[in-house]
């Protein structure tokens, strides 16, 4: 290998270090800035080498292939990337950036490192290598005055142009809809946005851009399919980079199990946090350059403070942020310890040899060193990631709680004979009693009418909480909740929107409403066309359903308090709390009745 050629420059900057930082990480859309060629990418297992991927494109005239480490950082403060070539005129390349704070201002360096393959090359290299770090350089300026000047990345023009006629008549359908401003500001998303911008439209992401409800933005969302401006696809997230390791249009191509190819882990499928619904435009109203135009940007993990290389035989040095928290360090093949950042503790930490066993938990100081050794006959990559992080993840569990998606997405459903595991749900099951009699008393016309518009009575109070109705069973209907107190707040309209319905109905007088609410996790399978609900968290709600007696909901004690303390219902609407002896259930449960309604009247015939 010649002699290496080193090229830097430093940039001053008017933005400040937190601002610059993260756009100089977005490395995806710094190189479309650039003008750089998209990547073919493909994974790579190379024995003894930390590459996780074999990326071919052009760069600075030549048509190059190399095998690309994971980039190492310290947040805030520097990044940088190896890249060992495998054709082209350079053996090597290195490129590293550092962000230095001067005052409320910053300054960023950029440096190039290059190994031609012979000293006959090196002049060609070196100028190849010049131009590239100008187009660096410009791209850094040009981020630097557009986060003055707007507080955000420049965005840059879309590649393809928007097909104006399908573009209006999706904003037709979607004004028609009534998506209202969420909707014509997703218009202006894809007609105007960059690329990178819209090739993975994150429905949370945009929520907090917009500030505005996420449930909201994602309704929009799902009703901008329906008007063909977007299309759904779902992302199978890594439960450690937390990035997509891959990508598909329907559930029903889920498998149980998931690979990451960086991470070089195997995880189960779940609906919680394993899934993420994501949107694109629809091909005829825009086509997008999806890229990539980089394979592991540092922007795509946030929650990682900090990622280093360890080399064979080496040490890898890991940078604790300044303050206290709950940090994991994870070693590429799902090794894996808990930090404890705290003040007073210890301000290095070793971790054992490769070969030893890790601790599962140990305290630092902020700013603390943490030292990976490895004796192992590879590198890989070692990262300290955030232990709780807020996830901007629109998860299949989300957009299966939204009535839309239920309405409108009946294809999305998971192969016959496969469940996923969903943690966090709750149930409320109802029961409309005295029908039996009404078929008899009133006829099946009339009695029929009457069941149907009970329906559509429960299901507005259902949907103003936040629930969506999964199935109805005769005259009962089962339906899905966030979490046991939007439950409790949905079962309570639920018998007073009821009460209010039956007392003006003609085959009401003799007819009332007892629901149970009960929440846990379980799984969730495909039944007759529909994604449902299993396990035992239904068999409770159900059971609980049937301990209510008229103008009841039954629901746990300690939900309850739960309820009254949020004030969602009035303590003295608790006319009970007993132990429950449920058919199924081996212990008894501590339950509440909680009856909102004065007794009911009968309706004079």
């Amino acid at each position: 290998m010649s002699k290496e050629i080193v090229l830097q420059q430093w940039v001053e900057c008017e933005s400040d270090v937190c601002a610059i930082w993260k756009g100089l990480s977005d490395t995806e859309s710094l190189n479309r800035a650039m003008g750089n060629e998209r990547l073919a990418v493909a994974g790579a297992n190379a024995a003894g080498s930390a590459a996780r991927y074999l990326v071919r494109t052009r760069l600075g005239g030549f048509e190059v292939t190399w095998a690309e480490k994971p980039y190492e950082f310290d947040f805030m403060k520097s990044l940088k990337v190896r890249r060992d070539m495998q054709s082209g005129p350079v053996e090597r390349l290195d490129i590293a950036y550092a962000t230095e704070a001067k005052g409320v201002n910053s300054r960023v360096s950029v440096t190039l490192t290059l190994w031609p393959r012979s000293v006959f090359l090196a002049p060609v290299v070196r100028f190849s290598a010049s131009m590239t770090l100008k187009k660096l350089v410009d791209a850094i300026v040009l981020l630097d005055q557009s986060l003055v000047r707007n507080g955000r990345p420049p965005a840059l023009p879309p590649v393809h142009p928007v097909q104006q006629e399908r573009l209006d008549r999706a904003a037709a359908l979607l004004r028609e809809s009534g998506a209202g401003e969420l909707g014509r500001l997703l218009v202006d998303l894809v007609a105007q946005a960059p690329d990178d911008r819209v090739m993975r439209i994150r429905p949370y992401e945009l929520a907090d851009e917009w500030k505005a409800p996420r449930r909201e933005v994602l309704t929009a969302c799902l009703l901008a399919v329906r008007a063909g401006l977007l299309q759904l696809r779902w992302d199978i997230v890594c439960p450690s980079c937390r990035t997509g390791a891959s990508s598909i249009d329907s559930l029903q191509e889920l498998t149980t199990h998931g690979f990451c190819q960086l991470c070089e882990i195997g995880f189960g499928l779940d609906f919680d946090d394993a899934v993420e619904a994501t949107f694109r435009p629809v091909e005829g109203v825009r086509v997008v350059e999806v890229g990539p135009f980089c394979v592991g940007s540092p922007a795509r993990m946030p929650h990682v403070v900090s990622q280093a290389i360890l080399s064979k035989a080496g040490t890898a040095i890991l940078r604790v942020p300044d303050e206290e928290g709950l940090f994991r360090l994870f070693m590429r093949g799902g090794k894996a310890a808990l930090v404890a950042a705290k003040e007073g503790a210890p301000a290095q930490f070793q971790i054992p040899e490769e070969g030893v066993e890790w601790p599962e938990r140990f305290q630092v100081s902020p700013r603390a060193e943490i030292s990976v050794k490895s004796l192992g006959e590879s590198e890989r990559h070692v990262k300290l990631e955030k232990a709780a992080w807020a996830s901007l993840a629109a998860t299949a569990r989300d957009v299966m709680m939204l009535p839309i998606f239920r309405r409108d997405f009946s294809s999305q459903v998971l192969r016959p004979g496969l469940s996923l595991s969903v943690q966090r749900f709750a149930l409320v099951f109802s029961d409309l009693t005295g029908s039996t009699d009404m078929y008899t008393r009133a006829g099946d016309a009339e009695a029929f009418r009457f069941v149907q518009a009970h329906f559509e009575v429960l299901t507005k109070a259902i949907e103003k909480h936040g629930g969506s109705v999964v199935k109805t069973m005769g005259d009962a209907v089962m339906a899905v909740f966030p979490d046991e107190l939007a439950a409790i707040a949905g079962a309570r309209d639920m018998l007073k929107d009821f009460e209010a319905f039956r007392l003006v109905d003609p085959q009401g007088a003799r007819t009332s409403l007892k629901l149970g609410v009960f929440g846990g996790s379980g799984f969730i399978a495909t039944a007759n066309k529909v994604l449902d609900y299993f396990g035992q968290t239904v068999n409770v709600a159900a059971r609980l359903q049937n301990e209510a007696r008229p103008g009841e909901i039954v629901v746990p004690a300690n939900v309850v308090e739960q309820a009254i303390t949020n004030g969602l219902i009035d303590a003295q609407t608790v006319s009970e709390r007993y132990a429950a002896r449920l058919k199924g259930v081996e212990a008894p449960l501590e339950v509440a009745r909680v009856t909102l309604l004065t007794p009911m009247k009968e309706r004079a015939a």
